[in-house]
């Protein structure tokens, strides 16, 4: 289970809301990752971008072991550009941008990718304030509740939002939106 800081919850709904405003959307809109990339200034390169400098590398990240892979923040000073696998379905990638786009929004520092012994270097709370933003920005609170209210089916959030169902389910779990929506019905 993920510990946030207090108040991080509202704070990661509150930049859901002012970035959809920010890019002129209604709370409830459906958020571009890439478009949200181009208003913060960060560029994102697919991964099959580097096919001829790297093809070895590139190939088996796209093909052969496709889930090893899915976005990185790289660093040049204080410049950030994510990388992020584009063999993966569209809504995933809206997902991995999404989360490495939470990295720089929170001001997440650089961290080297491997400790000394080669394993992957995690820092525990900065990849679960990314898990709880990454999300929140694709599914905002009040597009959670659209769902729900419109009665909008799994498949149709999905193409509409342009997210993965486990993204939508958990976003609809998180705000208690079936709670929310079934006492508005019976007040």
């Amino acid at each position: 289970m993920m510990k946030l800081r207090r108040g991080f919850k509202k704070e990661a709904n509150n930049y859901s809301r002012e970035f959809r405003a920010e890019l002129g959307l209604k709370p409830h809109a459906p958020l571009c990752p890439w478009k949200l990339s181009d208003l913060l200034g960060i560029p994102v390169v697919p991964l099959s971008e580097f096919k001829n400098e790297c093809p070895t590398q590139t190939d088996y990240l796209t093909q052969k072991n496709r889930e090893c892979f899915s976005a990185v923040t790289v660093f040049n000073g204080h410049r950030r550009l994510i990388v992020h696998n584009d063999s993966h379905h569209p809504h995933r990638q809206a997902s991995n941008i999404a989360h490495e786009l939470s990295h720089g929004i929170l001001q997440h520092p650089p961290t080297a990718p491997f400790s000394e012994y080669g394993c992957r270097n995690f820092n525990k709370t900065i990849e679960d304030e990314a898990n709880w933003l990454g999300p929140a920005l694709l599914i905002s609170e009040e597009a959670a509740l659209h769902i729900v209210k419109r009665k909008i089916s799994m498949d149709e959030a999905a193409n509409f939002y342009g997210a993965t169902k486990q993204v939508i389910r958990m976003r609809i779990n998180v705000t208690g939106a079936k709670k929310r929506v079934a006492v508005q019905y019976t007040a």
